[in-house]
């Protein structure tokens, strides 16, 4: 039994463990890989309050030292099920957990370009972490396909390792000016507009792609940085109001289901980032404390 079950590790469920622990409400950390989320798939972070720069990986383990400071209890497993009878219970690969309240914070998986061949080529050609994978096609030609602040960050990052970095944008540019103008000043990084990519060309690995103005450029590695999709199955069986996917809250980030609360990039909102993320954690903390 504990008051409060936080699913996911990232920084809204670090955020809300550790106001809630300052609080004086017990809560558990539900992650089943490494506390960070995706921050520990970006180099370089420059737009968070305190830190003119730092790595997502020293972020997260700055947050995760904090919140095991403070004693804040972390179990590694899966959630599978989340039901509600009275008290919420969290069904785990391991254990079953029951709680007065939740908090969903797991996140988004990267979204997919759906063509064929893609999931047979992971590791041979695709991939949707730069920083986790792109030191394997070093001096290589590559691109990244999405035209955001990830996409660009990710080509920054790629071009200091391979030949060339081709970004693929389907309509123009998201991303900020400070990116725009960095990747405009690489000398190797070449952005193609208004195209998109319809079609893998491959043997054992990736040897090419086609977009779909009739262009087939030949690459070793295909990044793919187009945004994420939600990690909700796990509450199939709760009737949460729900928009294109992302869970729906009220401005204290609880959902239709009373007691069950979602923050970062699994609830419905217009801006998605680390910092936003943590604040949500800590509104949905403060929230729980009100109310209990």
């Amino acid at each position: 039994m504990s008051k409060c079950v936080i699913i996911g590790g990232g920084p809204a469920g670090m955020n809300a463990a550790l106001y809630l622990k300052r609080a004086g409400i017990e809560a558990i950390i539900i992650e089943k890989d490494m506390l960070g989320g995706e921050m520990l798939k970006t180099n370089k972070i420059e737009n968070y309050l305190g830190f003119s720069e730092i790595t997502g990986g020293d972020l997260a383990l700055r947050m995760s030292r904090q919140i095991k400071d403070l004693g804040v209890t972390i179990i590694k497993d899966k959630v599978l099920k989340v039901t509600f009878n009275d008290k919420f219970e969290v069904q785990m690969e391991k254990e079953s957990i029951n709680c007065d309240y939740v908090i969903v914070a797991t996140g988004r998986t990267p979204r997919k370009l759906n063509l064929a061949g893609e999931d047979g080529l992971l590791n041979r050609g695709i991939s949707y972490c730069a920083v986790c994978d792109g030191a394997f096609y070093r001096g290589l030609d590559v691109a990244i396909v999405g035209g955001g602040d990830s996409a660009l960050t990710e080509a920054l990052y790629l071009s200091d390792l391979c030949n060339k970095v081709y970004v693929f944008v389907r309509k123009d540019l998201r991303a900020n000016e400070i990116l725009q103008s960095r990747v405009k000043n690489k000398d190797n990084i070449v952005v193609m507009k208004n195209v998109q990519v319809t079609k893998l060309g491959y043997g054992e690995k990736l040897s090419n792609v086609i977009l779909d103005n009739g262009d087939s450029i030949a690459l070793s590695g295909l990044f793919v940085a187009i945004g994420g999709v939600p990690e909700l199955n796990f509450l199939h069986d709760l009737d949460i109001d729900m928009k294109n996917g992302y869970i729906k809250t009220n401005d204290r980030m609880e959902s239709s289901i009373k007691g069950l609360y979602a923050v970062g990039d699994v609830r419905y909102k217009n801006f998605y980032q680390i910092i936003t993320a943590a604040s949500d954690g800590a509104v949905a903390a403060l929230s729980i404390k009100e109310d209990d």
